[in-house]
């Protein structure tokens, strides 16, 4: 037995343990509140769906905010990440078109200027869209409305080793120049001052709690990268603006071969305990990707591919309109249903674009064997 305050904790512990203890009554909150958006919105009157779908915003919003202070407790370590070889404009065109969605209350120029036939980097899809999402963020907090932020991509060598520098610029209130600038990859270290912080996600002003671009950092030094900034100075009224680097390293051949080849399968299934079964089912023939966030898996199933496959849960994640998303992705792989129903239900998911339906409960091995059969037909056409 321990006493909490006395404990020597280290700063990652203390984050770790924080965000676990507050992500556990958040995902109740969130998980119920988007079942009766998805279940029941016959049943709710306009005002009360109203403010059903404000609990489940508010939900995403803390889960995201989760999700970057666990990020920070473990950014540093190479361990947390299964990198593999991601196309730098396919990253960069999906982290800006959500940018633009979630920033869609700004009267912002967004722009991209990625040359075709850069390399693809060595990068772990989930903390690339969150290093490159929080660039795009801060670039629109620091620009008024009316302003620009612009990402462009470079194939370039750093230390001798081959890779791609993304830089998002923007023309907002600017970063102090040479140390100071550095100085914001602390943790904590805001340009605001703590009587005049307001929170707000892509809000012009709006302040965070100072691990944003530590977070970037360490997810481009644990995959080998580097992140930096160019300052002109920060003036509100001249809005100089600045300039924000993150250069990660060209993927390996060896990288590039085994993506090539396949052999990954994306995991959509909401409950904890089903997905680690099912995964650790399937892990011996292929790589298994099982992502927490429903919301993820659709982003990297649309962007960091090749897949073998996708094998998807659709109850309490948006049921048919979650396959829907999937089977409408471009040159997709097969997707397969594993849900619970009668054999007439086989028909209505075939409706829906779907490749198989495999009935809970099932064994891996009938997962496995789908796939198998689906990749192998996939490879003959």
């Amino acid at each position: 037995m321990s006493r909490t305050d006395t404990a020597p904790v280290s700063w990652e512990e203390l984050l770790d343990r924080l965000s676990h203890e507050f992500k556990t009554p958040l995902v109740s909150i969130k998980g119920h509140a988007e079942l009766l958006l998805d279940r029941a919105p016959q049943r709710l009157d306009p005002t009360a769906r109203e403010w059903v779908r404000r609990i489940a915003a508010a939900a995403n919003r803390l889960n995201a905010l989760l999700r970057k202070v666990a990020a920070e407790a473990h950014t540093r370590e190479a361990w947390t990440y299964l990198a593999r070889p991601v196309d730098p404009g396919q990253w960069v065109e999906a982290c800006l078109a959500e940018a633009r969605t979630l920033g869609a209350s700004r009267r912002i120029s967004w722009g991209a200027r990625v040359p075709k036939g850069l390399p693809a980097v060595a990068l772990d899809p989930e903390a690339g869209r969150d290093a490159l999402l929080e660039l795009l963020q801060n670039a629109a907090r620091a620009t008024p409305d009316g302003g620009t932020v612009r990402v462009g991509a470079v194939a370039t060598e750093r230390a001798g080793r081959a890779g791609v520098r993304v830089t998002v610029e923007d023309s907002g209130v600017g970063l102090p120049q040479g140390d100071e600038a550095e100085r914001c990859f602390e943790r904590f270290v805001t340009l605001t001052p703590l009587h005049a912080h307001h929170s707000g996600d892509f809000e012009f002003g709006a302040v965070g709690l100072g691990l944003g671009l530590p977070m970037v950092r360490g997810i481009a030094r644990a995959h080998g990268g580097e992140a930096w900034a160019e300052g002109k100075g920060r003036d509100p009224d001249r809005v100089p603006g600045a300039r924000v680097h993150l250069w990660l390293p060209a993927a390996s051949a060896e990288e590039n071969h085994a993506a090539e080849a396949g052999g990954r399968v994306l995991l959509v299934e909401p409950d904890p305990q089903t997905r680690q079964v099912v995964a650790k089912g399937l892990a011996p023939r292929f790589e298994m990707v099982a992502p927490d966030d429903p919301q993820e898996a659709l982003k990297l199933w649309a962007w960091s591919g090749p897949w073998a496959g996708v094998v998807v849960e659709p109850r309490g994640i948006g049921g048919p309109g979650f396959v829907a998303r999937l089977t409408s992705v471009d040159g997709r792989a097969p997707v397969v249903v594993y849900t619970a129903g009668p054999a007439s239900d086989a028909a209505f998911w075939r409706r829906l674009g779907a490749d198989a339906w495999v009935p809970k409960p099932a064994r891996a091995r009938t997962l496995r064997q789908h796939l198998e059969r689906l990749a192998e037909g996939r490879r003959q056409r």
